[in-house]
């Protein structure tokens, strides 16, 4: 045993002898900007090493001449070189841009993508965004990341798109993700920054990585590093870009004439007689032509048009990045456009070796307008209506004169009557061809205007102390400040005859300051590096809303609300909809201390750690405190001895982590009574009435509820092969939220009707993938593609003891939310087609209300009856699974790129089945429809909506999966020899997004990503209905980007 022993020692101590009695090495190591701080000095072969200090100085004890010192530091090219007799060796680090590209910014910092334990994704901004022309970054990331899933819900611009990141986790509070730019936390998305001063935008999707943010972090955290200067001479950039617009579909309408030719056929087949209004509409539209108005709704033409200029630069202890743009988008439909104007500036100092200072400023404005109707309103216009009256139709309706509404031809005189003997049509004088008090769509818009401003300003300013080697003490201090105005007007008789004229005018103050002071240290010795933060931040957060709702105009040439003379009294909501109030919430105060430390083992055998403790003053004292830990380990096997005789693997890492995260995304008055003004009755008799204040919600708050936490675990592997020409990242989570908070209904005895609680727990699963292949490199052509699949899958573990809650929407359909299943289904009755006749009817269990033609509901339970006892669970609006491909071609200057994004197994509700006119003139609903006992159709489609009421059962659903081309964009680079020294560079490229669109043979509208949100469609309860969204859009676009 002692021999073993005294061998061990030898084999510890000879080396150590042996280095001393070498010699000592020294220098400077430096960049293009001076000394290198932490950069890593190793003797090869060995585990021997030191790190340049703060003036990039360093020392190393060498055995021999024969040596050979390896220098590096992430985001540089390794340099190694034979000591040989030298004693001093300085060196200069060159910045090696792959490398770069692979270091990603974590929360707090920034770590090396090969040192990565947690599930992170990072896209550059000049790569993936820049040349998409949207006026919204978000929409800009559809199909590029695994795992974030972006939906456009209207195409309507200027309205944010909805952001998952991982699916659903919450049933009351909000499921979207925090968005940090250039570490300040916004509320507003992404819709502050330009595309062209994005840097990188990295998305922390497992809890281990998001778990430093603690309560906000539960529904992922996306984080937007935008662009610094560089140690260099002035440089200018001008980049703009004009596009085109145009609707890629529009609904297959019949018109007034076509429909009454298809009556006729049915009529003569055995189904209904043609009725007068039919034949009245189709013989007015024969006078004076058809009205297209889906068109109607349309522009003509429209585009997007972008601006921008950025000057950057800098020398070696001051860097500078200024950036100022200006964006018009119009949307497709009219009243809908956005403006933005911004600025944006960043500068950097090198105060001294020990002290950087720095700050980064914007300001946006941005004015939108949102059309008064939906496109709803145009779709289900008959044909027959025009615009305006012609001097026809003003004799017909006895005057009319203007916009042409419904009403104005009810009970006319048409020669539509039944046929005289000899075969000629008398005159009928009660016929009303389209029954309407409502004004036409076209004429409610030019009667009404509806508007939002946005002022923002978001400024943030660091300073870094190194205090000593590896240890840096970092404060950064900011504000975001944002003021919001809206108004809407309408005219007098702007809607219908009899409304009166009226405005509304909206504001909300958000005024945000945030302090975050953090210490880092580093400490690298031979195989071992530990880096650990420590922090605590405080923000404080401000909403203040005005809301204003007058009447009584005495004229509708003056739309300012100082003309009114008449105003209404607050509204429960608080401004958020009709009603005259100023409101002021309690401050929102957020103080957070946090942890983490980072350590790997010889660049193999990585552990990270974090812990962060958030107390907010949402909640009540006691509940106020909340732990967020997260621990996450990774095995860089490519990197073990036995693996190096490998050639063509480059990086075989595992990883797995476990976190805890937060949502506090819920309103004020959840946890704390909110009293509002109301009045009381008070004295003998019949009293009399005086003001006072009362809880006058609905809701009942709860003391006692805090967070929602989301406990996650998730498994991955990064596999890069062929110097790195293939690579895949591959990951598993497996989350459960518990504490969800959720509106519980309660006895109406109490005052209230729901109450808040909490009493859920939801769980989500899936499976992420990301291949990223550089096909062909050669000198004049290149070919490079990205591949990501998603597919995540949600299930109700518990909802208050319940076994589940069934939510409503607008028309009385029903969504369910029920124990062991998908967060949130459809609920109805299930289909067998139509019924064929009156004995069939009568031969099986049936409503009242069937009628041949009706949709035939099926008896789940076999009791010979129909109750709601047969209502089951139809499908739910969560996809099977998402997946997107980007290819990127080079040949010579010319450069190709190509982003196919799609969604596969989702199903929506269309909402149109409601209308009378989506059955009497869309050849969606017309085509193979039932008709008479002899003219069945294909047995599945309903006549008109007759029978039981079809939104109660499966018949809306519809497959919304699709394919679509997002996004193709082809540009010429301008060499040197050609620009001839005038200009530092000069891309001309044109782009297109949406010009292709597959959809489901089931789908039967024109947006299968519309998706209702406002109204009872604003709960995380219901999700998958839309109901008359506008056309995709899709976009041309020339642009040109000028260096000098």
């Amino acid at each position: 045993m002692y021999k073993h022993a005294i061998t061990a020692f030898l084999f510890i101590v000879l080396p150590i002898l042996a280095l001393a009695q070498g010699r000592v090495v020294r220098g400077v190591v430096t960049d293009d900007e001076g000394p290198l701080i932490g950069a890593s000095v190793m003797l090869k072969g060995t585990t021997v090493g030191t790190a340049a200090g703060m003036d990039g100085t360093y020392s190393l004890n060498v055995p021999s001449d024969d040596a050979v010192l390896v220098f590096s530091s992430i985001g540089y090219k390794t340099i190694e070189l034979v000591v040989g007799n030298r004693k001093v060796i300085d060196v200069r680090l060159d910045v090696e841009q792959r490398l770069l590209e692979d270091v990603v910014v974590i929360g707090y910092g920034t770590q090396a993508k090969s040192h990565l334990t947690g599930s992170i994704s990072k896209i550059s901004g000049d790569e993936a965004l820049i040349d998409i022309p949207v006026s919204d970054v978000t929409t800009a990331l559809q199909g590029q990341v695994a795992g974030l899933t972006i939906t456009n819900t209207t195409s309507e611009v200027g309205v944010i798109p909805s952001i998952r990141v991982r699916g659903t986790g919450s049933i009351s509070a909000d499921s979207s993700p925090l968005i940090i730019i250039d570490g300040y936390p916004v509320p507003d998305g992404l819709s502050t920054v330009n595309a062209s001063d994005i840097h990188s935008i990295e998305i922390l999707k497992d809890a281990a990585s998001a778990a430093i943010y603690g309560s906000r972090a539960a529904n992922g955290v996306i984080m937007v590093t935008t662009k610094t200067g560089k140690a260099d001479e002035p440089r200018y950039s001008v980049r703009v870009y004009q596009g085109m617009k145009y609707a890629y579909q529009l609904h297959d309408l019949l018109t007034a004439g076509e429909y009454l030719r298809l009556q006729e056929f049915e009529e003569s087949v055995g189904g209904p007689a043609v009725k007068g209004q039919d034949r009245a509409a189709a013989w007015i539209e024969q006078n004076i032509g058809a009205t297209d108005w889906q068109r109607e709704g349309l522009r003509d033409f429209t585009g997007i048009t972008q601006a921008q200029f950025t000057v950057s630069g800098g020398r070696k202890s001051m860097r500078y990045y200024t950036s100022a743009s200006y964006t018009k988008d119009e949307g497709i439909m009219l009243q809908n456009s956005v403006q933005k104007l911004s600025v944006r500036t960043r500068l950097d100092l090198d105060l001294s070796q020990r002290v950087r200072f720095g700050y980064n400023i914007s300001g946006n404005y941005s004015k939108r307008d949102r059309p008064r109707n939906n496109f709803i309103d145009f779709y289900r216009t008959s044909s027959f209506l025009p615009v305006y009256h012609n001097e026809w139709t003003s004799a017909l309706t006895g005057g009319y004169t203007g916009f042409a509404r419904g009403s104005h031809f009810n009970q006319i005189t048409t020669p539509t009557g039944d046929p005289d003997s000899f075969g000629n049509p008398t005159w009928d004088s009660k016929v009303s061809p389209f029954n309407t008090a409502n004004n036409n769509p076209k004429s409610v818009m030019a009667n009404t205007e509806r508007w939002y401003e946005s002022m923002s300003g978001l400024g943030n300013a660091y300073l870094e102390i190194t205090l000593a080697k590896g240890l840096v003490f970092k404060t950064s201090n900011g504000f975001n400040v944002r003021y919001s105005p809206s108004y809407t007007y309408a005219n007098q008789n702007a809607t219908k005859d009899g409304t009166p004229s009226r405005g509304t005018f909206n504001s909300t103050l958000y005024a945000d300051l945030l302090s975050e002071n953090t210490l880092n240290y580093n400490l690298y010795r031979g195989p071992h590096k530990l880096d650990l933060l420590a922090g605590y931040t405080i923000e404080n957060t401000r909403v203040q809303t005005v809301a204003l709702d007058g009447t009584g105009f005495p004229t509708d040439d003056i739309h300012t609300l100082n003309a009114a003379t008449a105003f209404s009294l607050a509204s429960y909501n608080n401004g958020n909809g009709a009603g005259t109030g100023t409101f002021r919430y309690p401050d929102k105060i957020l103080e957070s201390a946090l942890a983490r430390a980072t350590y790997s083992y010889a660049d193999k055998y990585l552990l990270s750690a974090s812990l962060r403790l958030d107390r907010s003053s949402l909640f009540t004292k006691g509940n106020r405190n909340a732990w967020f830990p997260s621990v996450s380990v990774g095995w860089r096997i490519s990197q073990e001895p036995w693996m190096q005789h490998i050639d063509w693997l480059s990086t075989l890492k595992l990883r797995a982590s476990y976190g805890v995260t937060g949502n506090n995304n819920i309103n004020y008055f959840s946890a704390l009574e909110v009293l509002g003004g109301a009045n009381y009755v008070i004295g003998s008799g019949n009293g009399s009435l005086v003001s006072g204040t009362a809880n006058t919600s609905s809701t009942l708050a709860n003391a006692n509820i805090t967070w929602e936490q989301t406990d996650e675990f998730n498994l991955g592997l990064d596999f890069s092969a062929l110097r790195n020409r293939i690579n895949l990242t591959v990951d598993g989570y497996y989350s459960i939220t518990r504490a969800l908070l959720f509106e519980q209904p309660t006895q109406s005895f109490t005052g209230f009707t729901k109450y808040w609680n909490n009493i859920g727990r939801v769980r989500n699963a899936g499976v992420e993938i990301q291949l990223s292949t550089l096909n062909v490199k050669h000198r004049r052509f290149s070919w490079a593609s990205d591949f990501n699949f998603s597919l995540s899958r949600n299930k109700l573990l518990e909802i208050g003891g319940e076994k589940e809650v069934i939510t409503q929407g607008e028309r009385n359909e029903n969504y369910i939310a029920r124990v062991g299943d998908p967060l949130i289904q459809y609920y109805g009755f299930k289909t067998d087609g139509v019924w064929n006749s009156t004995d069939e009817i009568q031969a099986n269990p049936h409503f009242a209300a069937d009628v041949p033609g009706g949709l035939r509901i099926v008896d789940i339970n076999q009791d010979n009856q129909l109750t709601d006892a047969d209502r089951v669970p139809l499908g739910n609006p969560y996809p099977g699974f998402t997946y997107g491909m980007t290819n990127n071609f080079k040949i010579g200057n010319f450069d190709l790129s190509i982003l196919i994004q799609g969604v596969a197994g989702v199903t929506v509700f269309n909402g149109d089945v409601f209308y009378n006119e989506s059955h009497k003139y869309n050849t969606a609903y017309l085509r193979d429809r039932w008709v008479s006992p002899t003219h069945p159709g294909n047995g599945k489609v309903p006549y008109m909506k007759v029978g039981y009421d079809m939104l109660l059962t499966d018949y809306p659903l519809q497959d919304g999966s699709y394919i679509c081309l997002r996004n193709v964009s082809a540009g010429y680079n301008f060499s040197k020899k050609q620009l001839a020294g005038k200009l530092g560079g000069l891309r001309l490229y044109l782009s297109g997004n949406n010009l292709a669109y597959l959809w489901s043979k089931d789908y039967k509208g024109v947006n299968p990503e519309s998706r209702m949100t406002s109204g009872p469609y604003s709960s995380p309860m219901i999700s998958g209905y839309q109901r008359g969204g506008f056309p995709l859009t899709s976009t041309i676009t020339f642009g040109a980007d000028i260096k000098f």
